[in-house]
């Protein structure tokens, strides 16, 4: 693979401090193959949050909408965004295109449908206790999951203002404010 030019270098770092300041990816954070480390969680397709009204897309969410929790609390959506990547960012840099999980790999309902979700997403196969949580990425290394390599998608991001664990398609996975 070839390396970035500087225009490139240029707009991704455009993007990536608009979508996270916190986690802004220099040319050094690349990977041994010249890729970028894809470094953002979140969510493809119509993924499904489990809210006090019951199972909404993640593109329907607003601020303020009340997220069921691991704990058995309510957390508040305190920011919400989207990020897009077309065919040919996803061409130059495979690292961000997005893990699949199958429907039931994780037992019965978990998840629901399809799940696809951002690499670095954390996820947890136990059913009943969110507590051990792994990037979306390692679940390939154990044929739990695939990579989905796709011509363009859309990443959907929020956060609660704190580390807080919530279902999405039956899965427990970990929402952290800078994720």
């Amino acid at each position: 693979m070839s390396a970035l030019s500087n225009s490139e270098i240029a707009i991704l770092r455009s993007v990536m401090v608009a979508v996270a300041p916190a986690e802004a990816v220099s040319p050094s954070s690349r990977d041994e193959t010249g890729d970028v480390d894809w470094n953002l969680s979140g969510f493809a397709g119509t993924a499904r949050v489990g809210t006090v009204f019951g199972d909404l897309p993640i593109q329907a969410l607003r601020l303020r909408d009340e997220i069921r929790t691991a704990a058995g609390t309510i957390a508040r959506v305190q920011w919400i965004d989207k990020v897009h990547l077309d065919e040919d960012f996803l061409r130059k840099h495979p690292s961000a295109c997005p893990v699949g999980i199958r429907p039931n790999t994780f037992g019965n309902g978990r998840p629901m449908q399809e799940l696809l979700i951002s690499p670095r997403q954390e996820v947890c196969m136990d059913a009943h206790v969110a507590s051990r949580f792994l990037p979306a990425v390692d679940l390939c290394t154990q044929s739990r999951a695939h990579r989905v390599y796709t011509s363009g998608l859309t990443y959907y991001r929020f956060h609660c203002g704190e580390t807080v664990s919530v279902r999405v398609e039956g899965v427990w996975v970990r929402i952290k404010p800078t994720s």
